[in-house]
This record gives structure tokens, sequence and C-alpha cells, in this order.
């Protein structure tokens, strides 16, 4: 919970309570905690003592003001089935968040999982859809540790994210526009020269992060972090861009030779690898920022770009990572991927074995290929890429509509549903189901 600095008078504590019931005619659980000026009066707080698969409702309680309130549940000890959503890139001046607003409704879910781009630094005006009256604030591009404070809280103040924060728990971590537009460890194409020491904005953007999203603290502001969860999911969340993220190449043009390019860093590529070995959960997952496969994309497509920002601009490591999982006999890895604003299914292959999937979610508002080119273009563009002979592990594509997945995890399969929402032109919380895939479990 973020704290109104004209009303703390002195006051120092902030309490968190918890009751089983909506109405906290009884309270199961109070914590407290401490506020300060330099965390920009920040409260966060781990709970602790909470039954296993059960639903909470939580407040703040801060002098003689009550927050809204919240629900949460735990997690069992060993579930046989989960059931999460998946979103990245939520663009304010794209358009509402309306896919938050139908994943708020949505009934049963475990958590959502937020693959980055939570906000976006540009100034007003400057990468959006003008026609609507969703601006930016502060009204320039944002450098300063005052900046980054003030977007999120202009974000958080979205009716419709606080009702889905206050619905479910979030796992999350940060993309490039949390930061700047494709950031890397020593820099990013938005940042210039006359902003200043890039170390500085890169500091301000990772502790106004930690502030406002629900990560526990370190003096590293390391984002990266594993989830496992009985014998069903080992999920783990990656940091592919502030750690170990070298520039970027200029173009495509030699990187599956380049053997410096590296997405995840050694310390961190070490850590998932040795994770991922002493771990034996049915489902391994990655919650991952950019597009992992590589999709042949023909050049009389001129409006789609392949990037070396991806994971094509690191194929060597990319090579490293499936050989390794291959000789693991790894067969049921699940890639979750946001940053492409688009909607793929592909199935997860190297040298000949299928190793599980890639899923890649929509843009909860951020701009489509039909927001680039025309609708029928985007629907050819569609149509020519899901051809088996240009891509032949392509299962399911969109690149026109904005939304969400849903991903559910059984011992026997895995499966994810994409959601698309009616309009991003006013607020409106419909949303339907276009396509579900499915991945069996195999030994």
């Amino acid at each position: 919970t973020q704290i109104n600095p004209f009303k703390v008078f002195g006051l120092t504590t902030v309490e968190c309570q918890l009751s089983e019931g909506e109405t906290f005619t009884e309270i199961y659980r109070k914590f407290q905690t401490t506020i300060r000026i330099e965390n920009a009066y920040s409260a966060k707080i781990t709970a602790y003592g909470l039954a296993e698969g059960k639903t909470y409702y939580y407040r703040f309680i801060y002098g003689e003001d009550t927050s809204m309130v919240g629900r949460t549940r735990t997690l069992p000890k060993n579930p046989k089935n989960l059931r999460f959503a998946v979103v990245s890139c939520s663009n304010y001046e794209w358009g509402w968040f309306n896919a938050y607003e139908a994943l708020s409704k949505s009934k049963d879910l475990d958590f959502v999982i937020h693959l980055g781009d939570y906000i976006y630094e540009h100034g007003p005006g400057t990468y959006g859809d003008k026609k609507l009256a969703r601006k930016h604030v502060p009204s320039k591009e944002i450098v300063s540790l005052v900046d980054y404070r003030s977007r999120y809280a202009q974000y958080r103040m979205d009716p419709q994210l606080q009702a889905l924060h206050k619905s479910v728990p979030f796992i999350s971590v940060w993309d490039d526009h949390e930061i700047a537009n494709d950031a890397y460890a020593l820099g990013a194409q938005n940042h210039q020269e006359e902003e200043g020491a890039w170390r500085l904005r890169k500091e301000n953007a990772q502790k106004a992060y930690f502030e406002w999203m629900p990560l526990k603290d370190n003096t590293h502001y390391q984002v990266r972090r594993s989830f496992h969860v009985g014998n069903l999911l080992d999920l783990y969340m990656l940091d592919e861009r502030l750690e170990g993220r070298s520039k970027p190449l200029e173009s495509l043009e030699g990187a599956v030779e380049n053997k410096e390019q590296t997405m995840l860093g050694l310390e961190q590529r070490t850590w998932l690898l040795r994770e991922m070995e002493q771990h034996h959960a049915r489902w391994k997952v990655l919650g991952n920022q950019v597009l992992f496969s590589s999709m042949n994309v023909p050049s009389n497509l001129s409006a789609i770009k392949k990037s070396a920002d991806m994971w094509d601009g690191y194929a060597e490591e990319r090579s490293l990572l499936l050989k390794t999982w291959k000789n693991q006999s790894e067969k049921n890895l699940i890639v979750l991927t946001g940053d492409a604003h688009v909607s793929f299914g592909i199935d997860l292959q190297y040298d000949g074995e299928n190793m599980g999937a890639e899923w890649v979610t929509p843009s909860i508002t951020s701009a489509n290929l039909n927001e680039r080119t025309s609708n029928l273009n985007a629907w050819r563009a569609e149509r020519f890429l899901k051809k088996p002979k240009i891509n032949p592990t392509l299962n399911f594509i969109n690149l026109r509509r904005h939304g969400y997945m849903e991903v559910s995890l059984s011992e026997e399969k895995a499966s994810c549903s994409w959601y698309f929402v009616k309009t991003l032109k006013r607020p409106s919380g419909k949303c339907r189901k276009k396509a579900t895939r499915e991945r069996f479990w195999s030994t």
C-alpha cells in the first residue's frame, strides 16, 4: 500500500489486518511495519502463519484511515491443479485496461504472472492513441526517482488495475519500459547522454519498482527468483534486461555465431540451470520477457521485422540452454512470454525433439500490428505466417487483439487459453476466449 504523505503527521507505523471474512468481524492476524520518507511512505508486509489453500481478506490501517479490502489466497502444499493468468504490456496512453478488469472478475485464479512493461516511460503523446483522453503523468519522459514514483502512482490510481490487484496476488518481473525502451545492463535505446548517467536512471527505476510492486526487498534489486509449488510446478522468473544482458546487436547478421552475446549473464544462467536440475516438478515454467523461439518472417511481410532485441539476437546462449535441457531429458517445459504485443502458440523444439511449448501473451493495451497497418494486412500476415511450410512449429497466432492468457496445470496436461477484449476505446470488462492449446505431460 502507499501512504498519503500529507497525512503522516509523525505517525511511523501502518497495520495490516487479515480476516477469513470480508466484513472483518474477526481478525485472524495483525502485522505492523514502519514507513519511511526515503521509501516514499510505501508499506510492504510479509504475512506469515497462514493456513494452506485458503482465501483471506486484508486491509491496511493508518491512523484513522482504512484502505479498500483486498483478497488473496494461499496455495495448497501439494496441489493437483493450478490456474493462473499471464499479462504484459499495459501502456496507459494506448487505451483502457479492460483486460485487467475482466481478469478481476475471473473466478478461482491462484495468481497473476506479470511479465513486464507494467508502466511505460514515455512522455505524453509520444507513444499512444492520441485520440484518447489518457495522458501520462508527469508530462515528460520519466528519468528521476520522483518521475518514476509519479508514473507508478498514476497507473495504480487506475480503477481497473486496482480491481485486479485487490482480487488476486501478483508474481512480477520488469521488462524494458519500467526503465527505458530496449534496456540492457549498461544502457538502453531510449536513454540519451543529455538525460544523465544511465546508472542513476536505472537505480531510480529499480527503486520505484520495488517500492510499488509486491517483491521481497533485497539490496541488489534482484527480480529473478524461483517458486516451487509441490510436485506440480517449478516456476522461474527471469531478468532479461538489467542483470546481465549484453547490448543488442545492430542486426541479426552474425548473431548465431556470436558467442559473446548474453541475455541472462553468466551468474543468472548458471543459477537457472542449477535450479532446474535440482528440482523435479512435473511442469517447469519460465517467466520470460522476449520471444524465445525463432520464427520465419519472409521479406515480403514488410510490416513485421525480426529484432535483435529478442532471443534471436542471443542465439548462441539460447542453443546452450536448449542443448542442456535436451541432455537432461526435459520434455515438459513451458515458456511464458510477453513483450511482443501479439499472441503465439509455438511448439518448443530443438534438434528434432519436442521439448514443450512457448505461449506468448497479447498486450493489455500496447500497439498490435493492426495499429501500425490495416486490419486486412495484419490478417493476411497471420494467414501467411501460420502456413506449415513457413513456420511448422506455430500452432496459434493473432496479431490484432489485446487481452491476456489463462494457464491451467494438472498432472496430466498444461493448457493455455487466449482471451481478447472487445475494445480499448472505452471502459469495458467484456472479454471472450479465442483459442486453447494443450500440452500433455510426457515421460
